[in-house]
Formats: structure tokens, sequence, C-alpha cells
């Protein structure tokens, strides 16, 4: 199981999302990714993309308006 860390820090959709996708279509089952972001229509974004294709998620309020999506594959 590998980890990899996305910083979508100051980035607004559809960048994070599109990114998110391009990382996630590239990794094995069983891999996690990290989404930091600090804007909230990419969590809600990244969310529903999530629940549409069945992936696991959680989302961590790190700090005042700065989050992290960690999706598993």
């Amino acid at each position: 199981m590998a980890e990899k860390k996305l910083d979508m820090l100051g980035e607004v959709c559809p960048v994070p999302l599109l990114t998110t996708q391009k990382i996630i279509s590239e990794m094995k089952s069983g891999d996690v990714l990290i989404v930091e972001t600090d804007y909230n229509r990419t969590v809600r974004n990244i969310i529903k993309w999530c629940d549409d294709r069945g992936y696991a998620f959680d989302v961590e309020d790190k700090d005042n308006g700065v989050w992290l999506v960690t999706i598993n594959k």
C-alpha cells in the first residue's frame, strides 16, 4: 500500500478534482491519497466523486479553513 499527498492549497475547482482523478487513476487498489485543500467546494466535489465511484474517504478539518481528504482506492 502506497500513500501519496496532494497539496492543493490555493487551487480552486476544477483543478483539484481533475488532479485527484488523474492521480487516483494511476494508483493501485489499496493505495491512499491525501488531498490538502483550503477551498470548501473542492471538499464537496471530491467526496461526491468518491461516493459516485465507491471509494472510501475521510474528511478531517485540519485547521481553520484547511481540510484533509483521505481517499482509499
